[in-house]
């Protein structure tokens, strides 16, 4: 059976929204804890940092998911050939792909330290960086998270979803105990940038026990046709660059016309409001395999509207809270240096729902392209 809702029957139509349901669960409890965690350590080191110290690791954040935008683009055409290969119970070729998608991001990576060597006077004179090392720092910590990138399309791709779950979580606590570690021996932004890598590339040596089965490759699989995962990378290249550029290219404005200290409040804000990113975010994730792998137009369309709905109702409750209780929450995640972020708390947590919207329809756009 090549997907969940192939019949007509309503039968097995409710077995297939279970499963919609079920696996959104499953993924959404992985992702708002490893998300708990995850805000743990912004928590930790905002308050360790101070607003103009974090301001200047924010900015370097967001030149992270900018720059990393090709490499993970092409980890979700993964996600959905993967999908296709695992419906057809190919898994020589999901092996296979994995493998040729790791090579690719290894060139990609060299690529970017080169355009690091050459560039990176320009880069710290637009981002008024005075700490000496921090994008050499970033542009390691990069190499994990495409490597990770790869093999987690791999699990959505294939759909486990709990493995999934596990490793965002041990990703995230090994996170917040590597940055303990390193603020301890007094490294600050370099450490909290480092924490990112470390924490990545253990994840990464976690998903290969989960994905043995990809390891058998039949004889005849030496080539796989990489032209129709190219162009679908790029499509999913130009949808990832509305999105976080939406997100991310902001906070390289505000710090290149800003204090540090300002971009330091907008950064807690942003990071807040995108709590509400993180729990539809899981829909997402869960409807995409779905409809790739779900042939019939009418069911497809039945997913995403019931998947609308849902980030609608989820989004809109996120943005209520930040709306009624702005100076609470600010004082308690990040304390009173921060209250200069509650003006754009409130209005972040509205602009959410818009691009939880848009993110979801990209990834339903996604799912449909052949």
């Amino acid at each position: 059976m090549h997907g969940l809702f192939l019949s007509p029957s309503s039968h097995q139509n409710k077995i297939a929204h279970l499963s919609i349901l079920k696996n959104s669960i499953t993924l959404m409890v992985g992702i708002v804890v490893s998300n708990a965690l995850a805000y743990g350590f912004h928590f930790v080191a905002g308050r360790m940092l101070g607003p103009e110290e974090y301001g200047v690791f924010g900015s370097l954040m967001a030149l992270f998911f900018l720059v990393s935008l090709p490499a993970f683009s092409f980890g979700t055409a993964v996600t959905k050939f993967t999908s296709d290969y695992h419906a057809a119970n190919k898994f020589g070729e999901i092996g296979l792909l994995r493998r040729k998608a790791q090579d690719i991001v290894l060139v990609f990576f060299a690529g970017l330290m080169l355009f690091t060597a050459i560039f990176y006077g320009s880069v710290v004179d637009f981002l008024k960086i005075d700490q000496v090392g921090s994008v050499v720092v970033l542009a390691a910590t990069i190499l994990f998270s495409l490597l990770l990138a790869v093999n987690r399309g791999v699990l959505q791709g294939m759909k486990k979803f709990h493995a999934l779950s596990w490793n965002s979580i041990v990703e995230a606590a090994a996170r917040l105990v590597f940055l303990g570690v390193l603020f301890f021996f007094g490294y600050g932004v370099n450490g909290a940038l480092l924490a990112y890598g470390l924490a990545f590339l253990l994840a990464f040596l976690l998903v290969f026990r989960v994905i043995k089965d990809t390891r058998e490759v039949v004889g005849v699989l030496e080539r796989i046709e990489l032209k129709s995962i190219y162009w679908f990378t790029l499509r999913v290249l130009v949808a990832n660059i509305v999105l976080h550029g939406i997100i991310n290219v902001p906070t390289l404005l505000v710090k290149h016309y800003f204090t540090s200290a300002f971009t330091g409040q907008w950064t807690a804000a942003l990071n807040i409001a995108r709590m509400s990113l993180f729990v539809t975010g899981a829909i997402s994730l869960v409807v995409f395999p779905e409809i790739v792998a779900e042939k019939d137009t009418v069911s497809r369309q039945k997913i995403y509207n019931k998947a609308l709905l849902l980030v609608l109702l989820l989004s809109s409750a996120v943005a209520a809270v930040f709306w009624a209780i702005p100076e609470w929450i600010i004082q308690v995640l990040y304390g009173t240096a921060y209250k200069g972020a509650v003006p754009m708390l409130e209005w972040m947590g509205i602009a959410m729902i818009f691009i939880g919207f848009l993110q979801l329809y990209a990834n339903y756009w996604l799912a449909k392209l052949p």
